[in-house]
């Protein structure tokens, strides 16, 4: 297993610098992870640093609490990809799947999908907040609106990605959808776990300690 294959490398937290952006680069670059993601006020900073044929370049959307309405997402993921995000990951509104409006999310899920044509667009459920009819039912319309990824976690809310939740959507959807598991996965045992249970990319701020 090559396991730096599998990470996408996440500098998410507050405070940053122009100089922790860089060297974020240069991790990836070092040790061959190919997707770094940046916060969206960076994007254009990371874009001008990397040679895009070595690291693909994401971003996040209504992160990290999903609450921003569709327009605005729409709105965020349009200058993302103008200021040379290649990937996107957005957050889910998950009143909306506790209110059971599911049509709506169908409706999003097919604007989002639009707007990132040509970009691998993941979408994070939160499935800590979720049951399981809950994950089968939004993984199903992610796969009609052939979004990319089904993302477990933005890392911020609940207990971050479980096992259980991968060999769900793995088993019921087998490859019919790729899978990020994100949120609390900091060491090379558990990354692999997750791998071994399905997950195609892992998300982490934890890189080099899960590569040593």
């Amino acid at each position: 297993m090559q396991l730096n294959s599998y990470l996408e490398h996440t500098i998410l937290k507050q405070g940053l610098s122009n100089d922790d952006i860089k060297d974020a680069v240069e991790l990836c670059l070092e040790n061959n992870i190919p997707t770094l993601v940046v916060p969206p006020s960076f994007v254009n900073i990371a874009s001008d640093i990397i040679a895009m044929d070595q690291l693909s370049l994401c971003t996040v959307i209504g992160f990290p609490l999903g609450y921003n309405s569709m327009s605005v997402k729409l709105y965020e993921i349009q200058d993302a990809i103008y200021n040379g995000a290649i990937e996107i990951d957005l957050v889910i509104d998950n009143s909306l799947v506790k209110n059971e409006e599911w049509k709506k999310l169908y409706t999003e899920f097919a604007a989002y999908r639009k707007y990132c044509e040509g970009r691998i667009l993941k979408v994070i459920i939160e499935t800590s907040l979720l049951n399981i009819s809950e994950i089968i039912t939004l993984t199903t319309l992610l796969i009609e609106n052939k979004i990319d990824f089904v993302k477990t976690s933005t890392g911020f809310v609940g207990d971050g990605a479980k096992l259980e939740h991968i060999s769900l959507i793995k088993e019921s959807f087998q490859d019919q959808i790729r899978i990020k598991a994100s949120g609390g996965i900091r060491d090379k045992e558990t990354a692999g776990k997750f791998i071994e249970a399905g997950a195609d990319k892992i998300g982490t701020s934890s890189t080099l300690h899960i590569l040593s």
